[in-house]
């Protein structure tokens, strides 16, 4: 491993964030080919069942590829699926050496195009900034791995840890450069999700306020359970209507209020709950058949809260104010049932700080103990 492997890797990786969500199933990928130490080609995945990036840069290399170094973020298919195997591009096109950012975890493909490649006397270099590439296709991992969708939390709040004062007031907490960054995390997630009492309080539309016609509006996901959400209200009546999904409980979806918001082009889902709380898992196992991949969870702190008490949230975002709101009673960012010892509180791992002009965003992964089974 080089710099020069982790320079044109970076290359590889702006590419693959060129991607929007319409790869869905397949995980983002960029590719770059490289000769004599020049970038010939580039190339990343436009569209489930198109060309992948591979391909696309092979094409654009043309004969030009013999001899060359291909730079792949994510290891190339070795089997057939909407479109051929990569792997038998890359050795008919002359290629000479591939490296490869993260393997593939899918195990019809895993490490068997490496294999292939290292037959065919190509020169395979793995595992090139793994981690940058890994996080280019942690949705997809998850969903490949347990068949359920990747989930974000996103909580914008004060120094203190509110997200609004006591009267409920809560705009803006976070400033302009913040919100355009939330922006795109909805650009780069499959659906949105949001709590009936979200929509009832600030009546949020969900969509993507970005001046680029290359983002696709997400799925908004609004989890009520007893479908107790307005008539009036944006996402039942703007013009993405066909994409908000209504999660219910079963024996309200086959109520009159459901049945005509489902003629209307609302998806309607009917989940079996014993409780006032429809579980986080059953939910995600629902949304994983449309397809989606990824959800960013924008909110209120009882769907937080619920989510998070099932171990369900993979990543958090928490942008933070240099505010204090205070009041006992103002809420926090997640409800649920929290713990009772802060030796039992839930680690955040692989942090990351970013600055957003006053506003300081704090990344990280939660760190689950497991539980009993």
């Amino acid at each position: 491993m080089s710099n020069k492997d982790d320079f044109f890797m970076r290359k590889a990786i702006y590419c693959a964030k060129q991607a929007t969500r319409a790869v869905i199933p397949n995980p983002k990928v960029g590719a770059v080919i490289v000769k004599n130490g020049h970038i010939i080609s580039t190339g990343y995945h436009r569209k489930s069942g198109q060309h992948h990036a591979e391909i696309i840069a092979l094409l654009k290399a043309g004969k030009n590829a013999r001899n060359s170094t291909l730079y792949v973020t994510l290891e190339p298919c070795s089997s057939f699926g909407k479109t051929p195997p990569c792997v038998n591009e890359i050795i008919k096109s002359g290629i000479k050496k591939v490296v490869i950012g993260s393997a593939d975890p899918n195990p019809v493909n895993h490490e068997k195009s490496t294999a292939i490649l290292r037959q065919s006397g190509i020169e395979v270099v793995s595992g090139v900034l793994k981690d940058k590439c890994d996080e280019l296709i942690e949705d997809f991992r998850k969903y490949i791995v347990t068949g359920l969708p990747f989930v974000t939390a996103k909580v914008a709040q004060s120094a203190d840890g509110k997200i609004s004062t006591t009267t409920g007031d809560s705009k803006w907490i976070s400033n302009e450069a913040s919100r355009k960054k939330v922006q795109f995390l909805r650009a780069n997630s499959d659906a949105v999700m949001v709590g009936v009492n979200t929509v009832i309080k600030d009546n949020p539309s969900l969509t993507i306020r970005i001046s680029s016609l290359k983002f696709i509006q997400p799925w908004r996901i609004i989890i009520d359970p007893f479908l107790i959400i307005p008539e009036t209200a944006n996402v039942l009546n703007d013009i993405f209507f066909e994409k908000t999904v209504l999660v219910v409980k079963n024996e309200i979806a086959s109520q009159s209020k459901a049945r005509n918001l489902s003629e209307k082009g609302i998806k309607i889902i009917g989940i079996e709950s014993d409780s006032d709380i429809i579980d986080p898992k059953s939910i995600l196992s629902k949304l994983a058949q449309f397809p989606i991949m990824s959800i960013l969870i924008e909110g209120g702190p009882a769907t937080l809260g619920s989510f998070l008490d099932c171990q369900s949230i993979d990543k958090i975002h928490i942008f933070i104010a240099p505010m204090i709101i205070g009041g006992a009673n103002a809420p926090g960012s997640f409800a649920g049932k929290g713990t009772p010892l802060i030796k039992d509180a839930i680690k955040l791992d692989k942090i990351s700080w970013k600055k957003y002009n006053t506003d300081i965003l704090l990344t990280g992964y939660p760190i689950y103990k497991q539980t009993g089974g």
